[in-house]
């Protein structure tokens, strides 16, 4: 399912960039074929991207450009980009409405969609899909998905990547990049929750058989767990970025007073994981139980964390398999599978929509 493709533009799905814009970074992977052929990762300067704002749009065009020209094997062999609209700044929503004929229905949903997000219906772009067969609905109603993005977000970002030389052919949610990056035969008939645990926020995506159907993010992230560093050892944000960047947080569990610099970013997280399950279940109802918990992101690369989040939530958390799904070829160099984890919305913006 790719939401906003056939809003905005469709070409043919081979050999295609996916691109995921953070406000620090820029990962992009290319994929041809059900192979992922390069890859790349480019710091966004400070100043650049503000609380979630583009306010330097030529700064930001020239490290677009840059993770195509500069990827890890040489130039990227493609200009063809499908990109995301973060979660903060797209409308997930999943609505109920009275069974009717296709042209009431698109009415209906233009009414339900006034209802239920903050901005009018001629200031977004919007898609839908009727979900009854995963999430049915009460008799005599349609259950809907609906997504939309504010018209002058997506505009703004296909401004900046066409100045930068590449040709959009393609804008998902993050969400939806993140399901089908993950969306192995392992969770394809199961309720899911993935953690994705980002430089800047965490986000929280729960999926039906493959389907989002509850999205939402929360401040915890690296760039906290660096902040608690530096104020704990009285020492400067860079500095703390280095050590945690070059030895992890690995080493944090060894040692009591070492733990206790992100003791707080940790418990912070497993209470909004337990929050976010027990609200899914018990306020929305669309599932009776999460089945398991996924986590990607740099951060499920380090072990303990996962080991942390098992023990204190009190049920398995695994880590996300991204590469189970992609083709290998052995000519072919691949990104290693805890490495992939920083690239999973990326992953999934170059997949292909039916892989």
């Amino acid at each position: 399912m790719s939401f906003l493709n056939k809003k905005i533009i469709s070409f043919s799905d081979d050999n295609i960039i996916g691109l995921d814009i953070g406000s620090s970074a820029i990962k992009a992977v290319q994929m041809q074929n059900g192979i992922i052929r390069n890859y790349s990762f480019k710091n966004i300067p400070d100043g650049t991207i503000v609380n979630g704002n583009i306010v330097d749009e030529k700064k930001l065009i020239s490290r677009v450009s840059d993770s195509v020209k500069e990827a890890k094997f040489g130039k990227m062999k493609s200009k063809k980009v499908r990109f995301s609209i973060s979660e903060s700044k797209s409308f997930l929503r999943l609505i109920s409405v009275p069974q009717m004929d296709q042209e009431e229905l698109q009415e209906a949903i233009k009414w339900e969609m006034e209802a239920n997000i903050p901005l009018s219906v001629n200031q977004v772009y919007y898609d839908w899909r009727i979900v009854e067969d995963v999430l049915p609905s009460k008799e005599n109603k349609i259950r809907v998905l609906v997504l939309a993005a504010a018209k002058n977000v997506v505009e703004q970002m296909l401004a900046i990547i066409d100045s930068a030389g590449l040709e959009v052919v393609g804008v998902e949610s993050e969400a939806t990049a993140l399901i089908k990056s993950l969306s192995n035969e392992t969770i394809r008939d199961k309720t899911v929750l993935i953690v994705d645990l980002g430089r800047n926020k965490t986000t929280f995506v729960f999926a039906v058989k493959g389907i989002p159907c509850f999205t939402s993010s929360i401040p915890v992230s690296e760039q906290m767990i660096i902040s608690q560093i530096s104020r704990k050892f009285s020492i400067s944000a860079e500095k703390a970025k280095k050590i945690e960047q070059r030895n992890g947080i690995g080493v944090f569990f060894e040692d009591k007073y070492l733990f206790s610099a992100i003791e707080f970013v940790l418990k912070n997280l497993v209470n909004e994981i337990e929050r976010s399950v027990d609200f899914y279940v018990e306020g929305l109802k669309y599932s009776e139980t999460v089945d398991d918990i996924f986590v990607c992101g740099r951060l499920a690369r380090e072990k303990e964390i996962i080991t942390y989040l098992s023990k204190k939530v009190g049920r398995e958390i695994k880590v996300g398999d991204i590469l189970s799904d992609l083709k290998t070829e052995k000519h072919i160099p691949m990104i290693k599978k805890d490495v992939a984890l920083e690239y999973v919305t990326a992953i999934g913006l170059a997949m292909n929509s039916d892989e």
